[in-house]
Formats: C-alpha cells, sequence, structure tokens
C-alpha cells in the first residue's frame, strides 16, 4: 500500500529515508512506543522530530528506536 509519498510500509534505517510529512512508528524490541508525522529531520545527529495525531511532539533517535513507515489510511486521503 502506497503513502502519500508513493511510499509503502517498512523499516526506516537512516534519516536519509524520510522526508516531511511522513507518516512514521516508533517501536523498542518490536514494541511500539510512538506513531507520528515527521516534521523536522537532522540526519548528521541520526534524528528527527515527529509530532503525533494529538499534538505530542517527539525526538527520535535511530539508536533508541526501531522506526517503521506507516501506510496510510485511504480513507483519510
Amino acid at each position: 500500500m502506497a503513502t502519500a509519498h508513493g511510499v509503502g510500509a517498512g523499516r526506516v534505517r537512516t534519516c536519509r529515508e524520510l522526508s516531511p510529512g511522513m507518516d512514521i512508528e516508533a517501536r523498542v524490541g518490536g514494541v511500539w512506543h510512538f506513531a507520528g508525522r515527521v516534521l523536522e529531520i537532522h540526519p548528521s545527529m541520526g534524528l528527527f522530530w515527529a509530532e503525533s495525531a494529538a499534538g505530542e511532539r517527539r525526538i527520535i533517535e535511530f539508536e533508541e528506536y526501531e522506526v517503521h513507515r506507516r501506510a496510510s489510511d485511504p480513507a483519510a486521503a
């Protein structure tokens, strides 16, 4: 299934695979911890800012989290 950015769900390993507006999910040991939309990307630091649907902003670091793209719901587009 494609997202608004033309990319399906799946694991993201670096900031270079992200773009602002992309829907992501952050997991630790396979356990869901956060879901939101990418706001700012800082590849040199291996982190990015994301915001949840409830407005919570969080820094996501690749050293701490497994990051996955989320497939958008076509009904929400």
